[in-house]
């Protein structure tokens, strides 16, 4: 085949030649196939030119793959060339170094950190402040923030609750404010979620002492038995329930006056029956 050498040349503008030539080639059997006469025979020749031209092609095609593989192949060393002794040992620098480096600024983090804790508790005890914790402060601490400005954030929040706690010392209910305070270091809310607390208390007690009992006697100056249920309603304790039960005790005069005793004595209510026999 007259192509058959085609791509053994190394040079792409030789290649690219060669490559013209044969697509010229190419064009002018297309083009004498084109121009038969539809005829029975004409066909015949057609078929023949496309079959050859398909079969050129997949010679063509058969001895690009082999000169790819050619190619690339001394690529494919260098690429393992490369990973072996560039790429993998400078990943591996990358991740020995970083590591090394993650060490040393976390370490110099911590003593960092550690510093500034130490001088909280300083200030804590200079202050005599018991309740608050490094957390609660929360400063924070990087590689970059200078010894200063974390030192001033402590004495910033030292001297916050220093202030709250001033403040909480001229409320009148301070023992329980402070209480609320350092729940939540928020002297505002603390102040004001203990006199709402007291206002409701207050409210409350007012609203039992404005009761009014209308008590209704009878023409024997005694209180009548619906005058004496609502006294019962408003000082039996709510939450327990009374229960009337009918019966009869029989026994000696002596029983029945301990029986009478007890139940006096236990506050339980009762009513003598008086026997018309």
């Amino acid at each position: 085949m007259e192509n058959q050498e085609l791509m053994v040349v190394k040079q792409l503008p030789i290649i690219e030649e060669r490559f013209k030539q044969l697509s010229e080639k190419v064009d002018e059997k297309v083009k004498n196939a084109e121009a038969l006469v539809c005829t029975e025979e004409n066909v015949k020749v057609v078929k023949q030119v496309r079959a050859d031209l398909n079969k050129e092609y997949r010679d063509v095609e058969t001895q690009r793959k082999k000169i790819k593989e050619q190619v690339l192949a001394p690529y494919m060393q260098f690429e393992e060339v490369y990973k072996q002794y560039i790429a993998d040992k400078y990943k591996n620098a990358d991740l020995i170094l970083g590591g090394k480096v993650k060490v040393i600024e976390d370490d110099l983090k911590a003593k960092k950190e550690q510093e500034i804790k130490d001088y909280f508790e300083e200030l804590k005890t200079a202050n005599n402040i018991d309740f608050v914790t490094y957390e609660q402060a929360k400063i924070n601490v990087t590689l970059t923030a200078s010894k200063k400005s974390l030192r001033e954030q402590v004495e910033n929040f030292i001297n916050k609750i220093l202030d709250d706690l001033k403040l909480i010392e001229t409320q009148e209910h301070k023992a329980e404010i402070l209480v609320e305070y350092k729940q939540s270091l928020n002297a505002s809310n603390a102040i004001t979620t203990v006199l709402n607390r007291v206002e409701a208390i207050k409210n409350e007690e007012k609203k039992q002492e404005e009761k009014v009992v209308h008590i209704e006697m009878n023409e024997n100056h005694e209180i009548t038995k619906e005058s004496y249920e609502q006294l019962e309603e408003v000082f039996t304790p709510k939450q327990e329930k009374l229960y009337t039960i009918p019966f009869k005790a029989t026994g000696t005069s002596v029983q029945l006056k301990m029986l009478k005793d007890f139940m006096e004595r236990e506050g339980i209510r009762y009513e003598s029956v008086t026997s018309n026999k």
